[in-house]
């Protein structure tokens, strides 16, 4: 399918509300905000470990549990350095077309796996109702009116709801917690859409997994891509995942220029 039919068929869908937006790291990019290689080797510091030698004992996710694992099993040590880190950039929300973009968009519900509160930031901004959403209270009393951000990997306000380590990722598998349930509610008859992620994002073999176990042979979702890959297309567009590749040498105007076109779809009448 070429890009313009896949263009207009994922905004016809946005249109009658059958697009949950999957919201990555990628989404935040131009705004500055340090990667998470740079928060890691923030965490690497904190163990008087060169962030270097610690890489080659073990990937991210096997670091933040090493660095839990000798705080005493707390995550609140590691959940300081990475808030500390986020919020130490200045940020200039309203110069974010991306996020505007996303919020003209009109989605009832956004998931997020970003630690970071650019989207809640945005909506602040530009003075949109919003609720967040991490923990079981906060489903029950979500209110009826404005956008549902949902933080699917926790926010770094409550320690106990993030999704960090190795371990966590594995507990969460078994899609029985509270955000995994409402995740399969909200999925009924929706389609996912991936933005902000690569090819290489673990959050993206890994929410697509879940999505897979929930949803089987319905299955159905969208991935904006930078760059093609075929072997990732041919595994997983098996498996009901549809492709919008930019073919794109410079992510930050490329990606703007996607969200504006597919905004402006969106809301042509």
């Amino acid at each position: 399918m070429n890009y313009d039919k896949l263009m207009d068929e994922l905004a016809q869908d946005i249109r009658e509300k059958k697009i949950i937006p999957f919201v990555g790291a990628g989404m935040s990019r131009n705004l500055g905000l340090p990667e998470w290689e740079v928060l890691m080797a923030k965490v690497a510091e904190d163990l008087d470990i060169d962030p270097d030698i610690l890489a080659l004992h073990g990937d991210f996710l096997q670091i933040a549990e090493y660095h839990i694992i000798c705080h005493g099993g707390s995550k609140n040590r590691i959940s300081k350095i990475i808030d500390r880190n986020l919020r130490s950039i200045e940020v200039d929300i309203g110069a974010s077309k991306v996020h505007k973009c996303l919020i003209d968009m009109s989605f009832p519900k956004i998931y997020t796996t970003n630690f970071d509160e650019m989207i809640e930031m945005a909506f602040r901004y530009h003075g949109v109702p919003y609720c967040v959403i991490a923990t079981l209270d906060d489903i029950l009393n979500a209110p009826d009116n404005g956008t549902q951000i949902v933080k699917f990997h926790g926010t770094l306000d409550l320690d106990e709801t993030l999704v960090i380590s190795e371990t966590d990722y594995h507990n969460r598998l078994d899609m029985e917690g509270p955000l995994d349930i409402k995740l399969r509610a909200d999925l009924l008859g929706k389609t996912v859409l991936f933005l902000g992620y690569s090819f290489r994002d673990l959050n993206i073999r890994y929410m697509w997994s879940k999505l897979f176990r929930v949803m089987q042979a319905n299955c159905k979702a969208y991935m904006v891509t930078m760059k093609p890959n075929y072997v990732f297309e041919t595994i997983y567009g098996k498996k009901g995942m549809k492709f919008i590749c930019l073919d794109s040498d410079n992510f930050s105007a490329d990606f703007t220029e996607f969200m504006q076109d597919l905004r402006d779809r969106v809301l042509q009448k």
